[in-house]
């Protein structure tokens, strides 16, 4: 378990899971993540392995942050990341907090480098990732259909640990 000033940040459970499924299915959040729909079996899945975002004053569940192994690289210990959060939630700096903690939990725990990707259009995303220190890679265009059907180009960013560390 992680912590910040205002959330507790730690794995996903069965409790968490009909908190998270109306978030994990919006069209908010599945217009910029390459996700299907998923059912409550299946969300307890994939949390189970995911950090989940519960905010210390009221518990509430807000949203989700996922860390995989990176396939893109070969012999770096790196992890790619991924998120997602509660539109209510959006521009009170919930993921930037969040995110500045699993991080540095990452680093300390020996990744050299952790990656993003963020389809192209996310602004959003875009900007966090810049204002946590990623740097853009570049674009791996018409890389991702979404669960509706469009396909969209993906932005590469990667942060070192060195650049971390600064």
């Amino acid at each position: 378990m992680l912590e910040t000033e205002r959330l507790i940040i730690r794995l996903g459970k069965k409790e968490d899971v009909l908190k998270l499924l109306e978030i994990r299915n919006s069209s908010f959040v599945m217009k910029y993540n390459p996700m299907k729909i998923v059912n409550e079996e299946a969300l307890l899945k994939e949390i189970s392995h995911e950090f989940v975002l519960e905010r210390k004053n009221d518990h509430k569940i807000i949203g989700c942050i996922g860390v995989q192994n990176d396939y893109l690289r070969y012999g770096v210990e790196s992890k790619c990341i991924s998120y997602y959060l509660d539109e209510k939630e959006t521009k009170k700096g919930y993921m930037s907090e969040a995110l500045r903690e699993v991080l540095s939990y990452l680093f300390d725990e020996g990744a050299e480098v952790v990656c993003a990707r963020v389809f192209v259009g996310n602004e959003a995303s875009v900007s966090l990732l810049k204002k946590l220190g990623f740097h853009q890679e570049g674009i791996l265009r018409h890389a991702v259909k979404s669960h509706d059907g469009i396909i969209y180009d993906d932005q590469l960013f990667s942060l070192l640990k060195q650049e971390w560390n600064k």
